[in-house]
C-alpha cells in the first residue's frame, strides 16, 4: 500500500493511497487516488480476488514448495528415473531452488517469482542453458503437483526459456590431428590409445572411459557403446541411439590390441583407466593430458568433445553416407546430422558444385 503526500491550495497537507500488485498470471494491478488507507486495502482485495480467479488452489495450501520438490525426488524420481538424472534433480535443489523459494508457499509462485528467480541466477553467473534445465527442472516438479492434487496449473510454462547462444564448433584438420597424435605417442603414451580412440570413432567421452574390454571386437574391428560414464558409475547411455557398435580403422584396433597385452588387467574390466584399476577422471584426463597435448604440439586448444566433430568432418569429407554417420555418431534423426555436421566440411560443397555441370 502505496501513500501519497501533497500540499493543498490552503496549506493543509493531505494523502492519498494506491496499490500496486501482480497476480499470479504475471500481470501488473495499480489503482490510485484513495482518500484512506482502508479504501486502498479493500479495492486491492477485491480486485486480486477477481484478478487470481482461475488461479492456483491446494488442499494444503500452506505447503511449502520446497517441500513438494522433496516429495518428488523422493516419491517419483528415485523410483522411476535414472541415477543421473536424480543426481540432477538433487543438485538443482540443493545448489538453487530450496536457497531461493526457501518458505514460499507452492500455491503462491507464479510467473513474476520465478523471472526474479531467473534474474538472481543470471547475476549469480549461471549460463542461460544451466539456468533453462533448472526451470525445467522446476517444471516437471510442477506437473507431478498437479497430478497429485497439490495446484491446478504450471506457473513456469508462462516462463520465457533464455536464449542459448551455441558453442562454437571446432574440429581438427588432417594435418593437427597427425601433429596432436606424433606428440602424445612421444611424450604421453599412456593417453595415445584413448586420444587415437576419440578421433575415430566419435565416441563422446563419458562414453570413451566407460568402454570396456568386452565391447572391443578384434575381429570385426568395432566398438560397443551400451554404457557411459557418470560420477563414478557406469549408467545406461545418454540416450536410446546412443547405444551402438561403431566401425572403426584397424589401426586403433591394432593399438588396442597392444594396450591390452601391455596393461594390467583391471576389476572393472576397463580398456582406459587409471594405475589403480579405477576410473579416469574426465576433468583431470582434459587438464592433464589433452590440454598438453595440443599445447605440446602447437595446436590451438578446443575441447575433448571438438573431437567427436572432428570424426564426423573426417567422414564428410570421405563422402561417407550421411546415414551411416548418423549411425556411428548415435544421432536419434538424419535431421539431427545434417543440421549439426553438413556445414563442416566446405570444400564437400565445392567439389558438389562442381559435379553439377556433370549432370547433363
Amino acid at each position: 500500500m502505496l501513500a501519497s503526500y501533497h500540499t493543498n491550495k490552503n496549506g493543509t497537507k493531505s494523502a492519498s493511497w494506491s496499490y500496486d500488485f501482480y497476480d499470479i498470471f504475471g500481470k501488473r494491478h495499480q489503482k490510485s487516488g484513495f482518500k484512506t488507507k482502508p479504501d486502498a486495502e479493500k479495492a486491492q482485495s477485491e480486485d486480486m480476488q477477481k484478478a487470481n480467479k482461475g488461479g492456483n488452489t491446494a488442499q494444503d495450501k500452506n505447503i511449502k514448495f520446497k517441500d513438494i520438490v522433496e516429495k518428488f525426488i523422493t516419491l517419483y524420481a528415485e523410483v522411476n528415473l535414472k541415477p543421473s538424472t536424480v543426481r540432477s534433480y538433487k543438485d538443482h535443489y540443493k545448489l538453487h531452488i530450496s536457497k531461493f523459494f526457501k518458505d514460499i508457499k507452492l500455491v503462491d509462485i507464479n510467473t513474476i517469482i520465478i523471472s526474479h528467480f531467473v534474474k538472481q541466477k543470471q547475476k549469480e553467473g549461471l549460463s542461460p542453458k544451466t539456468i533453462n534445465n533448472i526451470l525445467t527442472t522446476m517444471g516437471t516438479v510442477f506437473n507431478w503437483a498437479i497430478e497429485n492434487d497439490y495446484i491446478i496449473f504450471n506457473p513456469v510454462l508462462r516462463v520465457k526459456k533464455l536464449k542459448i547462444v551455441k558453442d562454437e564448433m571446432n574440429f581438427l584438420s588432417e594435418d593437427e590431428i597427425n601433429l596432436i597424435l606424433d606428440y602424445a605417442k612421444i611424450y604421453y603414451s599412456d593417453f595415445y590409445p584413448l586420444l587415437l580412440t576419440a578421433i575415430y570413432s566419435g565416441m563422446r567421452r563419458g562414453e570413451i572411459l566407460a568402454l570396456t574390454w568386452d565391447c572391443v571386437n578384434f575381429v570385426k574391428s568395432t566398438l560397443k557403446v551400451n554404457k557411459t560414464l557418470y560420477k563414478g558409475q557406469f549408467i545406461t547411455p545418454k540416450t536410446q541411439n546412443s547405444s551402438r557398435e561403431i566401425k572403426v580403422p584397424k589401426m586403433v584396433i591394432e593399438v588396442l590390441k597392444e594396450l591390452k597385452n601391455s596393461s594390467k588387467q583391471n576389476e572393472l574390466n576397463l580398456v582406459f583407466a587409471q594405475e589403480n584399476g579405477k576410473f579416469i577422471d574426465a576433468d583431470n584426463m582434459v587438464k592433464r593430458r589433452f590440454n598438453k597435448v595440443l599445447d605440446g604440439a602447437g595446436v590451438s586448444r578446443i575441447r575433448f568433445h571438438d573431437l567427436r566433430h572432428t570424426y564426423a568432418s573426417l567422414l564428410i569429407a570421405k563422402d561417407v553416407n550421411i546415414k551411416y554417420i548418423q549411425k556411428q555418431m548415435g544421432h536419434a534423426s538424419f535431421e539431427i546430422t545434417m543440421n549439426t555436421y553438413a556445414h563442416l566440411m566446405p570444400e564437400v560443397y565445392a567439389t558438389s558444385e562442381v559435379k553439377i555441370d556433370e549432370l547433363l
